[in-house]
């Protein structure tokens, strides 16, 4: 049975820091972000959280789907706005969890920003009088912690400003997460992970030469003997199996390695973002093999029965003479930069068939999850006696990433479409096909896709 207002109002007050931080413990979260309410934070503004849903890769959520929006503030009038689930459950006085089964991240690509919805609809044991604009709705310096599970589950609790968690909290300082305060769960906890991640990457600088391996789906190492293991290696260094969703690699870092000739002098090279396979167009609708054999190519190099998809595509460019498709945004405006949440990036024919396309909404579900903070590493190889890869002690660290900084960029042909795709044994009964739809920069482009970037010099 919910307590009256007053009852829970009280139990709030009386809550220290150390009490908050053991009850997110004990429901399992394992990290704590904490924002500062503003008066304007109530039930009928919702709860502004970020500029942009790449900035909140480490508060889990659910797929972003494009919704129909009734707002007539937009340029040009109402138009779609994104949408996201999250599966927030309220800690209550008696120590449980209460689902809010409406709660739901709103993103509003027009202005930009993303706010929280439906937090309280239908959760009787949430502190509504908190978020009250007839109670406590517009009282300033109200603190909103919520803590991030291993199940995707978002865990809340909300305090007053005259409590005792909120007077302990002004007192300390925080590492940020965006509009967040990252609050260490234990003692010992590293912030935003930037302390230990760098602390982990000078420890594979000094071992020099890596063995080239990879952690499989059970945890264990094993041999990797492709060309493109520099990746899997140093993952496998950090204790990160491979994966194929859309989350941080380590602490809420993404991870990317860059191969470069030498990691003395590194150099320029591509940097491979995300690999996404297109959800519409021919390549959805006919089929990857369909695809190859209509614009693909009879392989270059002379090895037989194998037809190839590859090349650059970047906005602005030519049809390619070995594929006749280039590159376009649909649903982009550069002059604004806004985005319909419609849009899409397209690989067009010359006849204007779209044989591959990827919705901004898919584009965006991996965007969101994996490039809010990121870290990039030259790493080097070689395969004579074996195949070994050593990395550099000076990577790039990007941080702010935003959903239209990358589409300005594939606009700005900063981005590019770089498949490797092919068919072998294409006349066989059995055809093999490998795909892979490479989205790439160019590693001093890197800049154009964060709010900020900096090179570091890892143990200095």
């Amino acid at each position: 049975m919910r307590l009256a207002d007053s009852e829970y109002e009280r139990w709030l007050v009386a809550l220290s820091l150390d009490q908050v931080l053991g009850l997110f413990r004990e429901h399992g979260a394992t990290e704590l972000f904490c924002k500062v309410l503003p008066r304007n934070a109530n039930s009928k503004n919702q709860v502004y959280v970020a500029p942009d849903m790449s900035q909140l890769g480490k508060i889990p959520s659910g797929l972003v789907t494009p919704v129909p929006s009734s707002s007539t503030k937009r340029i040009g009038g109402s138009g779609p706005i994104f949408r996201a689930p999250m599966s927030l459950f309220w800690i209550t006085p008696d120590g449980a969890i209460a689902p809010a089964k409406g709660t739901k991240l709103i993103a509003y690509p027009q202005y930009p920003e993303v706010r929280l919805s439906g937090f309280l609809k239908g959760c009787r044991e949430s502190p509504s009088f908190l978020f009250d604009i007839l109670k406590r709705g517009h009282d300033a310096d109200r603190l909103l912690f919520l803590g991030s599970c291993p199940d995707a589950k978002v865990l809340a609790l909300a305090v007053p400003p005259e409590s005792l968690a909120a007077k302990e909290f002004r007192r300390n300082s925080y590492d940020d997460y965006g509009v967040f305060s990252i609050v260490p769960l234990q003692a010992d906890q590293a912030g935003n992970g930037l302390v230990l991640l760098t602390k982990e990457l000078l420890r594979i600088h000094r071992l020099d030469w890596v063995q080239s391996e990879r952690l499989n789906k059970a945890g264990l190492l094993v041999a990797c003997n492709a060309t493109n293991c520099g990746g899997y290696t140093l993952e496998a260094q950090l204790g990160i199996k491979p994966n194929g969703i859309s989350e941080p690699d380590f602490h809420g870092w993404e991870v990317k390695s860059r191969t470069v000739p030498n990691i003395i002098k590194p150099g320029a090279s591509q940097v491979t973002l995300f690999t996404p396979e297109p959800d519409g167009g021919a390549y959805a609708e006919k089929g990857a093999e369909y695809f190859i054999r209509t614009w693909g190519y009879i392989d270059k190099k002379g090895r037989t029965d194998r037809i190839n998809f590859g090349g650059i595509y970047a906005c602005g460019k030519h049809f390619h003479p070995s594929t006749n498709t280039k590159l376009i945004l649909e649903g982009y405006n550069s002059s604004s930069g806004e985005f319909d949440a419609n849009g899409s990036m397209l690989l067009i024919d010359s006849k204007g068939v779209v044989t591959a396309s990827w919705s901004f909404v898919k584009l965006m579900n991996h965007w969101k999850r994996k490039h809010a903070h990121a870290v990039y590493v030259p790493c080097q190889g070689r395969a004579i006696p074996d195949r070994c890869y050593r990395y550099a002690d000076t990577v790039v660290l990007g941080e702010g990433a935003e959903f239209r900084r990358f589409l300005k960029a594939i606009d700005d042909g900063l981005v590019v479409y770089d498949p490797g795709i092919k068919l072998e044994g294409a006349s066989s009964n059995a055809p093999k096909s490998k795909l892979r739809s490479q989205i790439r920069i160019g590693s001093r482009n890197l800049p154009v896709l964060y709010q900020s970037t900096r090179m570091m010099r890892l143990g200095t």
